[in-house]
């Protein structure tokens, strides 16, 4: 799948969060989770590798990792690896922030 639009510019981007909130985004019939941790932004799989809980719900520590509720797996923004390699790691998808708006590639 190419890279898809979803927002129309970083600075729509950057209104639409909060520091270590995470939203949704639907493409088609696929879900993907945004978060922003820092000044950075990050996209990753919707549901826990582990388990298929709604990564929705998760926290996102100081350390740049989303923490799943139900097992408290943790999950690197950046690589996808799970800290303790408990499980596989959870999928992560590029954001490309250009002049012309934000993409994701999926």
């Amino acid at each position: 799948m190419p890279n898809v639009k979803v927002f129309q510019s970083e600075e729509q981007l950057k209104a639409a969060f909060t520091e270590k909130s995470i939203r949704i985004v639907r493409i088609g019939e696929k879900k993907v989770c945004l978060a922003k941790h820092g000044q950075a932004f990050f996209a990753f799989q919707q549901l826990c590798p582990h388990q298929m809980h709604p990564l929705k719900e998760a926290n996102i520590t100081t350390f740049g990792e989303v923490v799943c509720p139900l097992h408290e797996y943790r999950f690197n923004l950046k690589t996808g690896q799970e800290a303790n390699n408990r499980c596989q790691a959870m999928q992560t998808h590029q954001l490309q922030i250009t002049t012309d708006g934000v993409y994701l590639n999926l």
